[in-house]
């Protein structure tokens, strides 16, 4: 073989592997960014769970107890205050 030739398929050779390497790294920045997408997703979801299980337990004028780590707190719905005033006029 001359020169040329060893020349041309080593670059070929390189090349080739140059495209691997993109294909792989496109396609595992892809499937990271399902990840992503699933776990924000997860999370709003959690965050709409967590607001409609509070309005819930709340929107029969009863308290309920939050507990994030060591805070807790007793909520109402304000608006069974206004209710409860009314009635007493």
């Amino acid at each position: 073989m001359n020169k040329q030739k060893v020349t041309i398929i080593a670059l070929s050779i390189a090349l080739f592997t140059m495209a691997q390497y993109i294909i792989y790294e496109k396609i595992m920045e892809s499937r990271q960014q399902e990840l992503v997408n699933a776990y924000q997703d997860g999370y709003k979801n959690g965050l709409t769970d967590a607001a409609v299980a509070v309005y819930k337990q709340t929107e029969n004028c009863q308290t309920t107890t939050l507990t994030i780590g060591n805070l807790t707190k007793t909520i109402f719905d304000i608006s069974c205050l206004k209710v409860e005033k009314n009635m007493t006029r």
